[in-house]
């Protein structure tokens, strides 16, 4: 069982067009559904002059209103269910840091195939029956820690829900060693960190189980990625979810790391112009839009993310499987921050200063305006306190800094090196950049 390649067979390897034509099927019955078991549904295509009748191709999706989270938002709290408690037998939430939160009511059906579609990303990882697998994902309202878990236990993996506190960094490393952890998920400042105070202590994972670890709720370049191998000794993937949609368990990168693979008999993903909204071709950058077609007890059809990326769909990829695929997120439409012009995203950031050896696991970017011009002011933690204590060597070092940001922004911030562990960090799997790396200070108050 242990060696098989997919973890559903069937389904991970079902050809494109009977891929699509089940998407559209599943499409069809869940726009039918929303519209006569949901008020808020029928009142939003009655008011957009639109009849479940009027969906005969899965182009006929762009017929269908966009949801925006203010829009969801005041379906709160039972708008967008189509089924009630006693139905539904779990709710996940938002965090709600900028509004009231969103819920997302799952019946045992939803449980069942959020189990499956994290059970896929997991064995496509590599993690297999036996393993033992780390969360440190955050358990509560958002989805983090829950999906992951789910998947481990229907796979026959062993989970440890050790949660997304990263100041019991001393436990992590402990339970990696003592309990031969093959896999982790964590977001990638966590794992930064993480990886950072294990190198402190002269731990070195080479001699441990470690083999897989799976990152995500923050965009991150691809040096992050091989600093975190580099610490961990392990092949590290990028994984796709919102609370939303039940997420993770969304999307996931394969063996060939070139771009996540969206399950498409649960999902579909569109991407479009943020500005417009109009649908963009394959490849082209642009912000995604997803429809939950497996829900079963909450509807999501053409949910707005405000994250950045592409999308495109191949016959089939070198793994084997056929399902569509989204590039890394690269930042999300309210994170990006303008810049005396030119725009800003953390991920670019992170990417100039995880060359410095001398960084630490966070940085955080505050704007503001003087005499009417944007100023740009980076704190980047240090490792090394000693660092700070030599202030000609502060000096350079940020001067330093602040040009390889120049080279990948077109920006030179003003940086100020501040001692580890003392700036805002996200840790849980609905944290966002926008609210730990990003604080603009020009946005009335």
């Amino acid at each position: 069982m242990s060696h098989r390649r997919f973890f559903n067979e069937e389904i991970e390897t079902l050809p494109k067009e009977k891929l699509k034509a089940l998407q559209l099927e599943r499409l069809q019955a869940i726009v039918e559904r929303a519209y006569h078991q949901n008020q808020f549904y029928r009142t939003l295509y009655d008011e957009a002059g639109i009849k479940p009748a009027d969906i005969h191709s899965l182009e006929d999706i762009h017929k269908l209103p966009f949801l925006e989270k203010k829009t969801v938002r005041e379906a709160y709290p039972y708008g967008m269910a189509l089924a009630q408690p006693g139905e539904a037998v779990e709710m996940h939430a938002t965090s709600g840091t900028t509004g009231k939160s969103v819920p997302v009511f799952a019946t045992r059906k939803d449980i069942a195939n959020w189990a499956d579609l994290n059970a896929r990303e997991l064995w496509m990882t590599g993690v297999r029956p036996g393993d033992v697998f780390m969360n440190c994902y955050g358990y509560g309202l958002p989805t983090g820690g829950f999906g992951f878990h789910y998947g481990a236990m229907e796979m026959g993996v062993l989970a440890i829900p050790m949660g997304s506190d990263a100041r019991q960094y001393e436990r992590f490393i402990e339970f990696i060693l003592d309990f031969g952890v093959a896999g982790v998920c964590m977001t990638p400042s966590v794992g930064l960190y993480v990886g950072n105070k294990a190198r402190e202590m002269g731990v070195d994972f080479k001699g441990s189980k470690l083999k897989v670890g799976l990152f995500g709720a923050e965009p991150w370049p691809w040096e992050t990625r091989l600093k975190l191998e580099e610490y961990f000794g392990f092949t590290a993937y990028d994984e796709f979810g919102m609370t939303e949609f039940l997420g993770p368990g969304m999307t996931c990168e394969c063996e060939v790391r070139d771009g996540m693979h969206a399950w498409a008999d649960a999902f579909l993903v569109e991407c479009i112009d943020p500005e417009t909204g109009e649908p963009l071709p394959d490849g082209e950058e642009g912000e995604l839009v997803w429809t939950w077609l497996a829900a079963d007890g909450t509807a999501m059809i053409r949910y707005r993310s405000r994250d950045l990326s592409r999308t495109w769909w191949d016959e089939r990829c070198p793994c084997g499987r056929t399902h569509p695929k989204i590039g890394a997120i690269k930042g999300r439409t309210d994170d990006a921050v303008s810049i005396r012009g030119l725009i800003v995203f953390p991920s670019q950031v992170e990417a100039a200063l995880i060359r410095f050896p001398e960084t630490g696991a966070n940085f955080r970017i505050i704007v503001d305006k003087k005499n009417g011009l944007d100023t740009f002011d980076l704190k980047v933690e240090i490792k090394d306190g000693a660092i700070l204590e030599n202030a000609e060597h502060a000096k350079v070092l940020g001067k330093q800094m602040g040009e390889a940001v120049k080279s990948i922004t077109g920006n030179t911030p003003h940086v100020q090196l501040v001692p580890a562990d003392s700036l805002p960090r996200a840790s849980g799997g609905e944290s966002k950049t926008a609210s730990a790396r990003v604080e603009d200070r020009r946005k009335p108050r």
